[in-house]
């Protein structure tokens, strides 16, 4: 089993600290391991990625309205997974504020 350590992750900046910083972001605190930290980096990628394509599409292709929506709608199913996942793995007060969010039942 590996060691979980203490992280504090910012879903904005998709940022992911080992110490707290009180720079008015809202962070997740969660308990993780490396291989924990290594997929919540490739989902922050990933929507990365959704997002400058669905920007892209939507100055490229400005009447493929259906297309845009498509990629809009999979950034958002990605950062669902993230907040899933920042749940699973965080503490009491994460878990309360993703609560908060109307994102977890």
């Amino acid at each position: 089993m590996s060691d979980l350590k203490r992280y504090f992750v910012t879903v904005d900046t998709k940022e992911i600290r080992e110490i707290s910083i009180d720079d008015n972001q809202v962070e997740y605190e969660i308990m993780a391991d490396e291989q924990d930290l290594i997929r919540i980096k490739q989902m922050f990628s990933s929507m990365e990625k959704e997002s400058k394509d669905a920007i892209e599409d939507s100055h490229f292709r400005p009447f493929d309205e259906e297309k845009v929506e498509n990629e809009r709608d999979t950034y958002e199913d990605s950062l669902m997974d993230v907040y899933k996942r920042l749940y699973e793995l965080g503490t009491d007060e994460t878990k309360e504020k993703i609560k908060e969010l109307g994102i977890i039942k």
